[in-house]
């Protein structure tokens, strides 16, 4: 067994018996080659293989670590239920009241992998395109200042508001966007998986109403691309897009990053690539351009 998995204090009767509680039709199928798959914050992602009469398939199973702000799992149920198989998994089982979840592995690279040695800008464009065409509605609202204070303590919250960004309290204060839809609102890299097909989208935890600008700025700053390319990017993503909605966005995206990383950090979930992440997002929040 893995031995970060031993590590983490899982056994393989332990996950064995966690993954036959999801799913009972499996309990006389072996359960095997269980290994940590890195990259998981809140957390934890396993993959195993399933013998069965049929053959041998490939999962992931899901196992919280930590509550998150925002996550609502039965909001994260009826999601699953009606995403379009061409832009999303569907679970093999989703439990809503543990977040416990087994989806099908599928063989492909992630898109922080792949670009830019395969792709370019515009096949950015194209992905963010039928993506939000194909997202069924929701009525779970991702705004990022309605959410701060449960990501922030009120010193933070008070220090992102008046030392962040000169923009930012005006931003704190403002109604949401009324345009929004339906949103991913995690959209990085690591979050698309490139197959031989199409582009698979991962991790919907965090999927809500919110402006669409939120998952283009996300995919491109997740990407590192530099922030001047954005407003054409903007341009022909949504025609017609004030320069100052850009702005705005650009910055509640960062602040998100920002509260994001600072709670984890809080929680005690220390590690070298979140203490980065507070570093980056403040210097991207002080610096923030006016496009």
């Amino acid at each position: 067994m893995d031995e970060e998995l031993q590590a983490l204090g899982f056994s393989v009767d332990g996950l064995s018996t966690l993954i036959r509680g999801l799913l009972p039709s499996w309990r006389h199928d072996a359960l095997t080659n269980f290994g940590y798959l890195s990259g998981g914050y809140s957390n934890a992602n396993l993959v195993f293989d399933r013998q069965a009469d049929n053959g041998t398939t490939r999962y992931v199973l899901r196992v919280p670590q930590r509550q998150q702000p925002y996550v609502d799992r039965l909001a994260e149920v009826a999601l699953y239920q009606q995403l379009p198989a061409q832009i999303g998994l569907r679970p093999a089982a989703l439990d809503a009241a543990s977040g416990l979840m087994v989806t099908p592995w599928i063989e492909g690279q992630l898109l922080a992998d792949a670009y830019p040695q395969q792709f370019e800008e515009q096949d950015l464009l194209n992905y963010l395109h039928k993506l939000h065409a194909n997202l069924p509605k929701v009525t779970h609202a991702y705004h990022v200042p309605d959410l701060l204070p449960e990501f922030l303590a009120p010193d933070q919250l008070e220090f992102a508001a008046t030392k962040l960004a000169p923009q930012l309290q005006a931003d704190l204060a403002a109604e949401p966007d009324r345009s929004d839809q339906t949103c991913h609102n995690d959209l990085n890299p690591w979050n698309i998986l490139v197959t031989d097909t199409d582009w698979i989208t991962l991790d919907w935890e965090f999927a809500g109403r919110n402006d669409p600008l939120f998952d283009l700025i996300g995919l491109h700053q997740g990407l590192e691309l530099d922030p001047q390319t954005l407003p054409e990017l903007a341009r022909q993503f949504m025609p017609d897009v004030p320069a100052e909605r850009l702005s705005r966005v650009f910055r509640h995206f960062w602040l998100r990053e920002w509260a994001w990383a600072k709670f984890q950090l809080d929680a005690g979930n220390v590690r070298d690539e979140i203490l980065a992440q507070v570093d980056i997002a403040q210097h991207k929040l002080e610096r923030s351009p006016s496009f």
